[in-house]
């Protein structure tokens, strides 16, 4: 399916920019129209806020700022989305559930970390990267913090791959990127003592498509697997990072950890993700 409607996730935080930018940019690489939604509920607290009523409070205040603040980024968006097709819309409620009501509408959606929740300083009210993967059918662009405007987005992609329906979700979600790429890998992760062959399989597929993709497998080695996907991208220069989103339960993963909450944890590359 090739990108025609990106669904852009705005608000008032630290990374609205810079999903903006990439927004931009992709809408032009694909000739695609930006539904640019601005959720004015706040998406993170301060780390040190605590107790029923400081919540409140920071909350109704953080909604009110927001709203003063959403002229200023919609003439952002009008600025930077000159000459293209976009629509623009301020909603209030959780950021996870009015962005998979608009998805079904669209190719793709643009979200991103927040770099002062990675870092502490502030805690995540709607945990979008991990939650909205789940609930929608729509392939999901997770943004790492500090990603620069003008970083390329899939000129060498990597693809995490395991022969589950997620991974083959992702990766045809993915084809509009892998299609122009330069270079793109497919990685499997084995388990110690096996060696498979669902790595050479996929490139096989791919080239069938014009793909000109190369295997990779690594040996699990008793670390965390989403710190060595992690580890392959950073090695192989990925710009892009192809995967399956919470192959077991999401509950399985928060309590005994997970190839999908190790990569969102420490991302350092836009992840294309699919559930």
């Amino acid at each position: 399916m090739q990108i025609k409607t990106i669904l852009l996730h705005m608000a008032n935080d630290d990374a609205h920019a810079g999903r903006l930018a990439v927004a931009v940019a992709l809408a032009k690489r694909f000739s695609a129209h930006i539904q640019a939604l601005y959720i004015a509920t706040p998406v993170s607290m301060p780390a040190g806020a605590t107790g029923r009523a400081a919540s409140y409070g920071f909350m109704a205040e953080a909604t009110a700022i927001a709203h003063e603040n959403a002229e200023r980024i919609e003439r952002e968006v009008r600025q930077a989305l000159d000459g293209l097709s976009y629509d623009w819309s301020v909603e209030e409620g959780d950021h996870v559930e009015l962005l998979t009501e608009r998805a079904s509408y669209a190719d793709l959606v643009v979200v991103a970390q927040s770099a002062a929740v990675r870092a502490g300083e502030r805690v995540s009210l709607h945990h979008i990267p991990d939650r909205l993967p789940l609930e929608t059918g729509t392939p999901v662009l997770v943004l790492p913090p500090g990603l620069p405007a003008t970083a390329p987005i899939g000129r060498n992609a990597l693809i995490a791959w395991k022969n589950s329906r997620e991974s083959a979700c992702a990766v045809r979600a993915a084809m509009p990127f892998l299609e122009t790429a330069e270079s793109v890998i497919v990685l499997c992760v084995d388990p110690p003592g096996q060696r498979t062959s669902e790595a050479a399989a996929l490139v096989e597929w791919l080239h069938r498509h014009g793909i000109a993709a190369r295997p990779q497998s690594v040996i699990a080695s008793g670390g965390e697997v989403g710190d060595m996907i992690l580890s392959c991208c950073a090695d192989q220069g990925a710009d892009l990072l192809v995967m399956g989103a919470y192959g077991h339960s999401r509950l399985r993963e928060l309590v005994l950890g997970g190839a999908t909450r190790s990569v969102l944890e420490g991302l350092s590359l836009p992840a294309l993700l699919s559930h």
